[in-house]
């Protein structure tokens, strides 16, 4: 993992400070040893660095840990780690064991140098007050003793410092590889959940944004992929006819052209939305029709109001002829088509403003009664139903009306 570097580097640093390459041994007979000066001086001058550089030994180690774990969190929120395989590791307890080794150690070289130091000052005194040559042996040699033994518990700690940094090290990289194994396990379910999210968003893709299956629609839907433009078709006013012949109202008319225009808008606010597959194209295809459904209404519209002002161009023709013909032979009217006895439709002379319920009397010449009539009214104009037909007699086209109170 990245960190092992710094991590190897860190120990190095620590080890060279706490463990230098040589330990000097000067045989240097000029140097008297004061034992009760050195120990008190050794109190005074105690030095704070191994305390600072030992702390801050175990912190870069704990930072080093906790940045790694950190990176791992950073990428997947929730990591599963295995807690015992990290207490099997008892890095805790190497820590605080390499501490008090430590501790020890530099105890221990301290006291060496005071043996050392007192061990000169020993043989200066011997040979200032030039002492028997039995003395300074003597003293050499329990002096030589006394840091051959001290040097040797030197060695010793120095042998389990070293210990613990290789029992540091062997822990930093066990957790490094617990680190990545599980930083593998994660990437493996991450990878499965991910394909399984991504097979869920593919089947609500579809399931929102179908494509079609059926081949005609698969035809159409084809054909408006290269629809670019969709011309809106121009609405017309309302013709005067509609309420004039009475087909419409101006109220329903009206409201037909509103459905239209609101359709068009949820048509158009639908194509909005960034759908694929087969629906944008199919949005396009019904705004289409519905466009071309809407142009082909007004010109059906429109031809129908032609046609309609052609046929009542027509029928005030036959009126006006019918007006002419009564007036020129002075009759009330004429019976226009008698098939339907109970509803005959007849022409009166505009000028006489019959009113519905009135009696008439039917004649073939001025001598000739045919039937009895009583007439009423229909949105077309003036009707009749037969009241009375002679014996013998059947009412036909252009026979004359007669009004009772006329």
């Amino acid at each position: 993992m990245g960190n092992e570097n710094k991590v190897n580097r860190s120990l190095s640093e620590v080890k060279s400070r706490f463990l230098p390459a040589d330990i000097d041994d000067p045989n240097a007979r000029n140097e008297i040893y004061a034992l009760d000066k050195e120990f008190a001086a050794a109190a005074k001058n105690r030095s704070w660095t191994f305390y600072l550089i030992t702390f801050g030994f175990l912190a870069a180690i704990v930072a080093a840990t906790l940045i790694i774990t950190q990176l791992v969190q950073g990428k997947h929120n929730k990591v599963e780690l295995a807690i015992q395989e990290f207490e099997e590791i008892k890095l805790k307890d190497i820590l605080s064991a390499t501490r008090n080794d430590e501790k020890n150690l530099e105890v221990a070289r301290r006291e060496l140098e005071t043996l050392r130091t007192k061990y000169r000052e020993m043989l200066a005194e011997l040979k200032e007050r030039k002492a028997s040559e039995a003395e300074v042996s003597k003293v050499r040699a329990e002096y030589n003793g006394k840091i051959s033994a001290q040097q040797k518990s030197v060695a010793d700690y120095e042998a389990k410092v070293n210990k613990r940094h290789r029992e540091m090290n062997e822990g930093v990289a066990k957790v490094e590889n617990i680190l990545s194994n599980h930083e593998r396990l994660m990437k493996l379910r991450l990878d499965k959940q991910q394909g399984e999210y991504e097979k869920k968003i593919a089947d609500l893709i579809l399931k929102y944004n179908p494509n079609f299956s059926e081949g005609e629609l698969r035809k159409m839907v084809a054909v408006e992929r290269t629809t670019t433009a969709i011309k809106t078709p121009v609405l017309a006013p309302m013709p005067p006819e509609l309420t004039k012949e009475k087909i419409t109202t101006k109220e329903k008319f009206e409201k037909l052209r509103a459905l239209e225009a609101e359709e068009r808008r949820l048509i158009s606010r639908l194509r909005q939305v960034p759908y694929i597959n087969s629906v944008a194209p199919a949005l396009t295809g019904i705004e289409r029709r519905n466009a071309e459904i809407t142009a082909q209404y007004e010109a059906l519209l429109a031809e129908l109001v032609k046609t309609l002002r052609r046929k009542n161009e027509i029928i005030n023709n036959y009126r006006s002829a019918l007006k002419e013909l009564t007036d020129r032979e002075r009759e009330y009217g004429y019976i226009i088509d008698a098939r339907n006895k109970a509803k005959m439709r007849v022409y009166l002379n505009p000028s006489l403003r019959a009113k519905p319920g009135l009696k008439a009397n039917i004649f073939r010449k001025d001598d000739e009664y045919i039937a009895d009539i009583e007439i009423f009214f229909d949105n077309e104009g003036p009707c009749a139903k037969v009241l009375n037909i002679a014996e013998g007699k059947t009412i036909g086209a252009f026979d004359k009306i007669y009004l009772e109170d006329r």
